[in-house]
This record gives C-alpha cells, structure tokens and sequence, in this order.
C-alpha cells in the first residue's frame, strides 16, 4: 500500500474549514478510484498545521486522481483557507 503525507499551515481560524473541505472532497464526492482511507492530523507543537494522511492501492491511482478537473477546482478551493504547504512524503506501509 502506497502512503501520501503531506503538511500544510492554514490560515488562522480556518482550520474547521480545511478539515470540513477535506472531508466532503474524498468523503461526499465519489470517492477516488485507488484511496483506501485518509487521516488528518493536528500538529500538538506549531498552531494551524496540519497533516494529510492518504492510503492508496497504489501512487498511480494518486496522481490519475490529482490530474482530473474535479481535483483541481477542489485545490483551486482549498487554497483559499492554506497558507503554506511543507514538506510532502511519500511511503510504503510495512505494517
């Protein structure tokens, strides 16, 4: 299983928005072909950062899913409320 991680700092008070964008994006719509499952994290150290946690079937499924038109309105969207992106990961599980 492939494993994308990526950290973003949000906007100051639009973090219930990020987590709310997030959640309807691979929640409501139809979920992307390949996503298992998906995790946010708060960071307990640096305010409003945040980390996406994707399990995909594999890192092609990922990057067919970030082409399509769908999620780049959703990005042109989410935007709004980041205000930095850091660092991105990309892994395998082990266990």
């Amino acid at each position: 299983m492939y494993t994308y991680i990526v950290s973003f700092k949000v906007k100051e008070g639009e973090g219930i928005t990020f987590v709310e964008l997030q959640k309807f994006e691979e929640l409501t719509e139809a979920k992307p072909a390949g996503l298992d499952h998906f995790h946010i994290f708060k960071d307990r150290n640096e305010k409003n950062r945040y980390f996406l946690v994707e399990y995909w079937n594999s890192k092609e499924d990922r990057v067919k899913m970030e082409n399509s038109k769908e999620y780049q309105l959703f990005r042109e969207h989410r935007k709004l409320v980041i205000d930095k992106k850091y660092e991105t990961y990309e892994c395998d599980v082990v266990i």
